[in-house]
C-alpha cells in the first residue's frame, strides 16, 4: 500500500514538472510568479548579507529598512503563494526550484566591498525583480487572474519605492544603472 501511495505522489511531482516545462516555453503569469517568488528569495538572502556586513552610512540605511523589507517581502510571499495554490497553480518550494528559477545572481564576496557598493547590488537585485515583476503583472491582466495582477501590483510599487529610496541614499536618479527594457528586447 505504502509502496503504491508513494508511486502516485511520484507521478503528481511528474506532472508538476511537466507543467512546469510547458508554462515556461509559453508564459503564463504562474510560471512568470514562480520567477518572482524565488527572486524574492534570494533577494532576502542579499538584504541580510548587506545588513551584517554593510559598513559605514550604509549600515546605519539598513538598520532602518531591514525589518520592514524582510516582513513585507515575507508577506507578499504568502500572499502570492497562497493566490497561486488556490488557483491551483505550482509555487516553487525548495531551494533546488528556487535556485533554478531565481534571476539574481549572488556574489558570497560582495559581503566585502564598501557599503555603497553592497546598496548597489541590492538596487540591481531590485532592478531585475521589476522586470519579472512586470512581466507577470501583464501576464495577470491578460489571463484575468485579478488576485494575482493586484498583488503583484502591490509589489512593483513597494519595489520601486525601495530602489528609489536607495538610490537617493546614495546620491543617484531612481533609474541610474538599472535595465530598461526596450521594444527591441522582444525580437
Amino acid at each position: 500500500m505504502a509502496d503504491s501511495q508513494e508511486n502516485i505522489w511520484r507521478r503528481r511531482y511528474q506532472d508538476e514538472i511537466t507543467q512546469s516545462e510547458k508554462e515556461h516555453h509559453i508564459p503564463t503569469s504562474a510560471a512568470m510568479s514562480g520567477h518572482v517568488i524565488s527572486n524574492l528569495f534570494l533577494n532576502i538572502l542579499t538584504i541580510r548579507q548587506t545588513r551584517w556586513y554593510a559598513s559605514g552610512t550604509a549600515r546605519i540605511f539598513m538598520e532602518y529598512h531591514v525589518k520592514e523589507w524582510l516582513l513585507f517581502q515575507r508577506d507578499i510571499l504568502g500572499e502570492i503563494d497562497g493566490v497561486l495554490v488556490s488557483e491551483n497553480e505550482i509555487i516553487p518550494t525548495t531551494s533546488s526550484q528556487i535556485v533554478e528559477y531565481g534571476k539574481l545572481t549572488e556574489d558570497p564576496s560582495m559581503k566585502y566591498a564598501p557599503g555603497e557598493e553592497q546598496l548597489g547590488a541590492l538596487v540591481n537585485n531590485f532592478g531585475w525583480q521589476l522586470l519579472f515583476i512586470n512581466r507577470a503583472i501583464e501576464l495577470a491582466e491578460k489571463e484575468g487572474k485579478i488576485p494575482l495582477y493586484d498583488a503583484l501590483n502591490r509589489l512593483a510599487i513597494w519595489v520601486k519605492h525601495q530602489i528609489t529610496e536607495i538610490q537617493l541614499f546614495l546620491g543617484k536618479d531612481p533609474m541610474d544603472g538599472l535595465y530598461q527594457e526596450t521594444d527591441d528586447d522582444d525580437e
